[in-house]
């Protein structure tokens, strides 16, 4: 079955077989192009050099130019011709035309060299061009339909790929096969007569290889005129008819051009070098094999990049590299062995620049056109390629040195890089800021698959810093359109770069306008990322989610997709250490895991639900943190006791590293919960109440001392209050870890610091936050209120009276017959029920009876959308 214009990422195997024949039959269709090219440059250097008797042997001096204008001349006669032969009947039979003819023409070649008649050798090379004009667009629009839209960076990335290593290869070995047997004492004619064969022999396995490819519909059924052999301004037209089809084939152009360039300049260079002596093919090898490396080793770059979609932001960096490449070309002396290098610089630019643009065109082809567009595609990189030539020649025969001709050309690519930047800065910046964010950020993605592939889609995910859209669009296999409030494109420093990424400005004093906004957006097919709780979380919990979403889901009659990103708090985009920015980064790389949701219908989401389902998202993420793996990292770490009985420390500490492995795990990752949330800050000097936590010790006085390194003081129940004052004040405690009765010396005391008390009593004075343990388990934890910094300025709290705090993230809820049930790694295979107790829309414990603050309602998982 042939899959054509699909969008499907698994393209059926009998596709990629076919693919991968393509690319043999590619491969070796242009390395016996380059190979009779540098067979007959260098056999007229020898009959120039000779004076052989034959006709018109001054013109042999030109040899190189007059066969690159033989190469670009069929593109710009025969070009229409082409565009109708592979819109007209299937692209499989014209490759396989293609094959028979190559064949053909080869044997004219060798036959022509073997009677010793370079010109009418000429001729056959001339066919030989016409042979790769007609398989051009066949070749290019069979790609798409064969392999699809999702992976045609790569599949373009590696037809250019092949294409370069088969001219680098034809170069080479041709280059050095007839430089060795000329040495060897043959003639110029003999010299290229075996290698001909060889050539011609070998034309027979892309012929066999054709057959293999399978049969494509043809795509259209449009009869022969006469006036379609002069259709080169329709075919122009057709490339500018769109604007992204314009543009980007401009850009191949240029590259064909700029190639061009070099390649004439290498094989000059190696004439100056050699002073067209023997070693002239092998000199010229030689520069060309190091820019022909050059654009595998930026193809092979750039189709890595472009693996999960084209990525355009490659053009402008493309740009950037082949200015740096070409002006270091300028700067070095021609007999430097760093000229080679700078050959391989340049030409990785140059891919870099080509294969997202080639695979651009291919992409936006409708169809019915692919053929005429792809031939005008052609028709336009060989007219770049012949201005190349012209003003090759023009500058050699000024007496131009090849250093000033680099630094024009550096100059041409500085103004075609400033312009690709300016009319894709999105792309541009998308690229390096996506680049930045995976330099920095570890992102492991998990159920991407869940993001249908087409229609509108409503993202709903957590908030936690300021970074959050970035690491959504690195990871989202669709492009992202986020709901931002108007009032960011008013602000001078955000609204230019707001407005680069297509983003939906919403008004919270228009509320319908902002659903209306939405909506449209959302019913042209988009995958739109609203934040139902409005802003970021400085608690470090989530927070409760906004109902605006629900009704924008059900105007545009999409589903929604709860989304998670787990990992980002303690970021240095977060509110963690109670400020944004300003903080060192706790570690680079940063892990950060974000988990899509199944799609929920329109008319089956609500807040409660689509929350629900986030904070099991997260704690499925939660629970795959590489730390927790190897425990024994945190637990092995020093402790600093400053005051207390150390020994009696030291046993339980011993006594946790006996445990097995899975008793570490889930004590490690109780204690890392602790620390996603706005309490306890790094560094701080703590009192630990040592006899009253014996409930959760493990936990609390050990793991999470080790995790976020406190220094401990150590004190007992029976401790005086007057003793707690002075080790709080000699020590300069920040927090204290408390039990009913190191809550009551606190207060007698008015000591300074917070004081989190353990002992499972709900929250009843404002600087004593409640905290609940059940099973040895951290559960919930009251903080202090969080300052209100963000754009829109909300109040957060930390704490709520009548409450045992907020559930600490990692934690899955599950409602049971009317019950709060949790579950995670840190409890393990069980659950934990608090009874007489449920869960508030702000995540805070609450006793079950509570009148003023209803616990929410879970209902039963929604089913997932068609």
């Amino acid at each position: 079955m042939v899959i054509r214009d699909m969008n499907d990422s698994n393209p059926p195997k009998r596709n990629w077989v076919s693919y991968w024949c393509l690319l043999i039959l590619q491969g070796q269709n242009a390395f016996n192009d380059k190979a009779a090219q540098f067979l007959l440059v260098p056999m007229g250097v020898w009959l120039f050099k000779e004076q052989v008797d034959i006709p018109m042997i001054g013109a042999m001096k030109y040899i190189e130019y007059i066969l690159a204008a033989v190469i670009v001349l069929p593109f710009i006669l025969f070009s229409p011709i082409a565009g109708w032969f592979s819109d007209r009947f299937s692209k499989t039979h014209v490759v396989r035309g293609t094959a028979v003819l190559q064949l053909i023409v080869l044997l004219w070649i060798a036959v022509a060299i073997h009677h010793q008649q370079i010109w009418i050798a000429v001729a056959g090379f001339f066919m030989l061009s016409v042979q790769s004009v007609i398989l051009s667009p066949g070749k290019r629009g069979l790609v798409k339909e064969l392999i699809g839209h999702e992976k045609l960076g790569f599949a373009s990335g590696m037809l250019e790929i092949t294409v370069v290593i088969s001219i680098c290869g034809g170069q080479i070995v041709t280059g050095f096969w007839y430089t060795a047997r000329l040495a060897s004492g043959l003639d110029g004619w003999a010299s290229a007569m075996l290698p001909l064969q060889v050539i011609t022999l070998a034309s027979v396995v892309a012929l066999v290889v054709s057959f293999i490819i399978q049969k494509v519909p043809s795509q259209g059924r449009r009869p022969f005129r006469p006036c379609i052999i002069f259709e080169h301004f329709s075919q122009m037209g057709e490339l500018w008819s769109t604007r992204a089809i314009k543009f980007s084939a401009i850009g191949a152009a240029f590259f064909w051009g700029y190639a061009g360039y070099l390649n004439l300049a290498a094989i000059n260079i190696a004439k100056q070098i050699t002073k067209g002596g023997d070693g002239f093919a092998q000199e010229s090898a030689m520069l060309m094999l190091a820019a022909s490396f050059g654009i595998v080793l930026g193809g092979a770059v750039a189709s890595f990049i472009c693996r999960k979609g084209i990525e355009l932001a490659l053009v402008p960096v493309g740009g950037i590299v082949m200015v740096i490449g070409t002006l270091a070309l300028a700067a070095t002396p021609i007999e430097s062995y760093w000229l080679r290098v700078w050959f391989v610089l340049a030409g990785s630019g140059g891919a870099l620049l080509l294969i997202p643009l080639n695979a651009n065109v291919q992409d936006l082809c409708p169809p019915q056109k692919r053929g005429k567009i792809l031939a005008g595609l052609n028709l336009l990189d060989c007219l770049a390629g012949l201005f190349a030539v012209v003003i090759q020649v023009l500058l050699v025969a000024m007496g131009v040195s090849f250093k000033w001709q680099f630094v024009g050309l550096a100059f041409v690519c500085f103004l075609a890089t400033n312009y690709t930047a300016k009319i894709m800065p999105q792309h541009f910046i998308r690229l390096l800021v996506s680049s930045l964010i995976r330099f920095f950020y570890r992102i492991k993605v998990l159920h991407a698959d869940r993001v249908p592939k087409s229609g509108g889609v409503l993202l709903a995910p957590n908030h936690v810093s300021y970074i959050d859209a970035f690491i959504l669009s690195a990871v989202c296999p669709r492009k992202i359109r986020f709901l931002i409030f108007d009032e960011c494109f008013k602000n001078p420093w955000i609204g230019p770069f707001v407005r680069l990424f297509d983003t939906v400005p919403i008004s919270e004093n228009r509320s319908r306008e902002a659903l209306r906004v939405a909506t449209e957006a959302l019913q042209e097919g988009s995958v739109v990322c609203i934040f139902p709780e409005g802003q970021l979380s400085r608690t470090g919990v989530i927070n409760e989610f906004r109902r605006g979403f629900e009704i924008i889901a059900r105007m545009a009659d999409c589903p929604v997709i709860p989304v998670a990103m787990d990992g980002l708090w303690g970021s240095i985009f977060t509110f963690e250490r109670n400020h944004f920015i300003y903080k060192w980064p706790i570690r680079i790389p940063y892990g950060i895991t974000v988990g899509f949701g199944q799609p929920i219908p329109p008319n089956m989401s609500n807040a409660a639900d689509v929350k629900s389902e986030v904070t099991s998202l997260s704690a499925e993420a939660f629970a795959l943190r590489k730390i927790l793996a190897r425990p024994l990292k945190i637990l092995n770490r020093k402790i600093n006791v400053l005051h207390g009985n150390a020994k009696v420390y030291a046993e339980a500490h011993a006594s946790i590293r006996k445990l097995t492995i899975t008793e570490q795990t889930q004590i490690v990752a109780n204690a890392i919960q602790i620390g996603e949330v706005n309490a306890i800050q790094r560094n701080d000097t703590v009192m630990i109440e040592w006899d009253a936590l014996q409930h959760c010790h493990n936990v609390l006085a050990i793991a999470f001392v080790q995790y976020f390194n406190l220094k401990v003081i150590l004190v007992d129940s029976d401790e005086s209050p007057n003793e707690i004052k002075k080790l709080g004040v000699k020590y300069s405690v920040d927090q204290y870890f408390s039990g009913e009765n190191l809550v009551t010396s606190w207060r007698s005391g008015h000591l300074h610091g917070g004081c989190y008390d353990f002992s499972g009593n709900p929250m009843t004075n404002e600087c004593v936050y409640a905290c609940l343990v059940i099973s040895e388990r951290i559960i919930s934890m009251s903080m202090p209120h969080p300052a209100a910094r963000t754009a829109t300025n909300q109040h957060q709290d930390g704490y709520l009276m009548g409450a045992w705090g907020r559930l600490l993230p990692g934690y899955r809820v599950e409602c049971e017959s009317g019950k709060l049930r949790l579950c995670g790694v840190s409890i393990g295979e069980g659950f934990i029920e608090p009874n007489g107790k449920a869960l508030n829309a702000d995540a805070f414990i609450i006793s079950s009876s509570t009148p003023d603050d209803p616990a929410i309602s879970l209902s039963k998982p929604a089913p997932i959308a068609d």
